[in-house]
């Protein structure tokens, strides 16, 4: 795989990696090449193991669906030579006796949801799952000026990626990292685009930069008024179950009853009716807002 000189050259050309580069990892292209020998001859016994795990987080009603894998070898020798000058600031260095340990990223789930909001329950299920066997505390990726309500309090928020989503690194039964990414349809589009754009050309064009980063912005854009809709439409569905049709039918129950506003149970009534047309008026202004954006887009 990385053993002659024509495969380590492409193999630098594919990630970019320049001699500078290779000569700070202080790492031999033997060292790589064993490291990544031992990781393929393991890699059926770690599918299966992401598997296993793969299966139970797809019993959450919330997730719409997922998929896992086991780090291709290259990328993880792509890995090890970026990551070893951090280890060697420290007195360390990754090996084949310890870079199973040390790269939390060998086995990977990817959960995918439908809006933002379906989040908050696949968390709870995920940390009543997997919350004793998490290696590092959970963290969120957002961009700057995304909305960040539903991860406050709950994981740690990070804003210094062009990307979103939530990370999870479990260990798993054999003591290996398994990192789980949770994510929307929409944000894992724009992160396929993205890395497939930036990644290989590395790019330098101010002007490509900046039409990526609106790409990036009307992405979450569109995530933001999926979850809207959704919000909207469970919230008129309630609304219709609670009775409220519209303001006049409120209106008028409240005239009606006020004439025996002295019964307790009359009034009672009452006060239930106007926190329902006080609901009812919000999802009308929802609506509203939505049509008004809408226009402008």
């Amino acid at each position: 795989m990385l053993s002659t000189r024509q495969e380590q050259q492409q193999f630098c050309r594919e990630f970019n990696i320049s001699e500078e580069q290779f000569r700070n990892s202080r790492l031999t292209w033997e060292e790589l090449e064993a490291i990544t020998k031992d990781f393929e001859m393991k890699r059926i016994e770690h599918q299966n193991t992401v598997k296993k795990y793969a299966e139970s987080i797809q019993k959450c009603p919330d997730v719409h669906s997922l998929s896992y894998r086991v780090k291709d070898a290259r990328h993880l020798a792509e890995k090890i030579i970026r990551k070893n000058p951090d280890y060697l600031k420290r007195g360390d260095s990754l090996s084949k006796e310890n870079y199973e340990s040390r790269i939390t990223d060998l086995m990977g789930i990817r959960v995918l949801l439908l809006f933002k909001s379906d989040w908050i329950n696949v968390h709870e299920y995920l940390m009543k799952l997997y919350g004793d066997l998490l290696m590092e505390p959970p963290f969120a990726h957002i961009r700057k000026g995304d909305e960040d309500c539903f991860y406050k309090g709950k994981v740690q928020i990070k804003d210094n990626k062009p990307y979103r989503s939530v990370h999870y690194v479990i260990r798993a039964w054999n003591g290996l990292g398994i990192e789980i990414q949770v994510r929307t349809l929409y944000e894992e589009a724009w992160s396929e685009i993205d890395h497939k754009l930036r990644y290989p050309y590395n790019l330098q064009n101010e002007m490509l930069r900046n039409y990526i980063d609106i790409m990036n912005r009307l992405t979450g854009i569109g995530d933001e008024m999926g979850t809207f809709i959704n919000s909207y439409i469970r919230s008129f569905q309630e609304s219709l179950a609670n009775g409220v049709k519209d303001d006049n039918e409120v209106y008028q129950f409240i005239l009606e009853e006020m004439k025996n506003c002295d019964n307790e149970d009359i009034r009672q009534a009452i006060t239930e009716k106007i926190k329902q047309a006080e609901n009812y008026r919000e999802v009308r202004k929802m609506s509203d807002l939505l049509q008004q954006a809408l226009k402008y887009t």
